[in-house]
């Protein structure tokens, strides 16, 4: 692999729920969570709008639709009358019905909107997936063109609305490529991939040493079901020693991952250790074996060591 470079990532847009990310070509139709102004279906440039844009927009000729029928019916019944006061009558209600409903439809227009929003996602469903796929490819563009940390942050905006395998490994191959720092925006439970994957090992072995708090109990499942073919590879063995530290963080962690955690205990630097001796402290029937080889270290490394031995496990 090349040289890896430093970056700085473009914020990403937080928004409430995922679905919102999403906006819709008015030439096309298309739909896309890029940032760029050009539609990769059609071509066309400032067309897109929000869906929030999109649902007010079909509210509002919803409403001046059904609101002209209304009117029209009134209408109807205008040239069916009989009388003058019926003619009035008539025109009148027509208005007053009319710029009612108009008034009401205002009123509840969030209403409205959320349920026109919720029919929108479920019927454009596939138009959806169709503009998404376009965005991936434009990403996978960017990728094969070496423009790593373009085709990255094009791929995290996608990974919010698509978690499929594929955009997970194309996330990898550009994250693989940057020195990672703790101060960026950095993902791992969303990059777990659905079997065993190199890349995601390396960059769990970098994440483990610069932010090793993203390390949850999904990580932890991954690395212990495939601990025989991570220590396999090159730098395997410290990143299954890295995972091990990291489930330190919480003590749930240490009691449902105990087996990776007695395995790895001799590589453990002081500060760990001592953690793990506090964590331990009462949940020794919990953790059995665990404790008397956490017991067994401590004497041989720091029996004598004051901090170990007001833990109870010191000589």
């Amino acid at each position: 692999m090349s040289s890896k470079i430093p970056v700085q990532f473009r914020k990403s847009v937080v928004t409430r729920h995922a679905f919102e990310r999403l906006k819709h070509c008015k030439g096309c139709g298309s739909y896309s969570v890029l940032w760029h102004d050009r539609c990769l279906k059609c071509g066309a440039e400032g067309k897109f709008q929000s869906l929030q844009e999109l649902v007010g927009t079909v509210r509002r000729r919803g409403a001046w639709r059904d609101s002209m029928i209304v009117f029209s019916i009134c209408l109807a019944a205008f040239f069916l009358a009989e009388s003058g006061p019926q003619m009035i009558l008539s025109i009148a209600g027509g208005f007053v019905l009319a710029a009612g409903y108009l008034l009401l439809n205002r009123k509840y227009a969030p209403s409205i909107e959320k349920r026109l929003l919720h029919q929108l996602l479920a019927e454009e469903h596939r138009s959806i997936r169709d503009g998404l796929l376009l965005d991936v490819e434009d990403a996978g563009q960017d990728l094969k063109a070496g423009e790593y940390k373009l085709a990255y942050e094009k791929l995290r905006e996608i990974g919010y609305l698509i978690q499929g395998n594929q955009v997970k490994v194309l996330k990898l191959m550009c994250l693989n490529h940057f020195i990672l720092r703790r101060d960026m925006e950095l993902e791992l439970s969303e990059l777990i991939p659905d079997d065993f994957d190199k890349e995601f090992v390396r960059y769990l072995h970098e994440v483990s040493k610069v932010n090793p708090q993203l390390i949850k109990s999904d990580t932890l499942s991954y690395v212990w079901k495939y601990r025989v073919l991570i220590e396999a590879l090159p730098e395997g063995r410290e990143t299954l020693a890295l995972a091990a530290s990291a489930a330190l963080r919480v003590k749930a962690y240490v009691l449902q991952y105990q087996e990776l955690v007695t395995a790895f205990i001799d590589e453990l630097p002081r500060d760990r250790l001592l953690r793990l001796s506090r964590l331990l402290q009462d949940s020794q029937n919990e953790a059995p074996e665990l404790y008397a080889r956490t017991r067994d270290i401590v004497q041989q490394k720091y029996g004598s060591d004051p901090e170990f031995q007001a833990q109870g496990l010191g000589g």
